[in-house]
């Protein structure tokens, strides 16, 4: 298979090649190989379709490091540009400005990319078969998921999502007021047999007014979660009863 003619799909799709350069293309493709040729059609297919899957949802606006990086390889592959320590001693052959070409059309194309699809990836595949799911999710959609919620004394609620099958815990504080000033509040997993708790991270005033979902994995055969009062940055033991225990198993 011809992998520089596939790799044309990207501009070819994105309309980024001009008259003589699409015509070009066009006879490359009828005299190389079928499966050449089938594998550039699929490509330009799924691009056309991502990008009209983006256009219904709107765009976003990718990472700066991206749009950066995109930038500098469209400036190395530039027609003109050559480094100083590879500068040609003698005229440029024209399958070298052919190929030269091409690449800054692909890194143009790609640039362009970056400005529509969303989360700054030019993967078009992702956006045909949509992003894997969060731990959060495969526990939330788990077939044996089971949730239990304990009512603070102070207000609110501790809810703990689990699912065995996933090996994770879904921790979500609601309505609960954040930790007094030099403390936090500290997750422990308990063993069913009676050992030491195991400490398994704290939460700051800001995590807990945002009431963000805490992912704990690892579980193993722990069976409760249990949440306390601690000093600052946490303790290796408890340093007072738990404020509120959830029954995992």
């Amino acid at each position: 298979m011809n992998d520089e003619l596939v790799g044309m799909a990207y501009p070819y799709a994105l309309d980024a090649l001009d008259v003589t350069e699409r015509h070009e293309l066009d006879t490359d493709l009828a005299a190389t190989d079928e499966r050449t040729r089938s594998t550039f059609t699929d490509e330009v297919r799924r691009i056309h379709e991502a990008f009209a899957v983006v256009s219904a949802v709107g765009a976003v606006d990718p990472p700066p490091y991206v749009r950066a990086r995109l930038l500098a390889e469209v400036g190395r592959s530039a027609p003109g540009h050559t480094p100083a320590e590879h500068s040609p001693s003698g005229p440029i052959s024209l399958t070298e400005r052919r190929s030269r070409r091409r690449r800054w059309q692909i890194a143009v194309a790609a640039a362009a990319a970056v400005g529509v699809l969303a989360g700054g990836t030019v993967i078009v595949r992702q956006l045909t078969e949509g992003p894997a799911p969060t731990v959060a999710e495969q526990v939330m959609d788990a077939a044996d998921m089971h949730s239990s919620t304990s009512a603070i004394a102070a207000g609110g609620s501790a809810t703990a999502s689990y699912s065995r099958s996933q090996d994770a815990v879904v921790f979500v504080l609601d309505g609960v007021a954040p930790p007094a000033p030099d403390t936090v509040y500290q997750l422990w997993l308990m063993p069913e047999s009676g050992d030491a708790p195991v400490p398994a991270g704290t939460l700051s005033p800001s995590d807990v007014l945002s009431n963000t979902p805490v992912v704990l994995d690892d579980v193993g055969s722990m069976s409760k979660l249990a949440v306390t009062v601690e000093p600052p940055g946490g303790s290796p033991q408890p340093t007072s009863d738990p404020f509120a225990v959830l029954q995992l198993s």
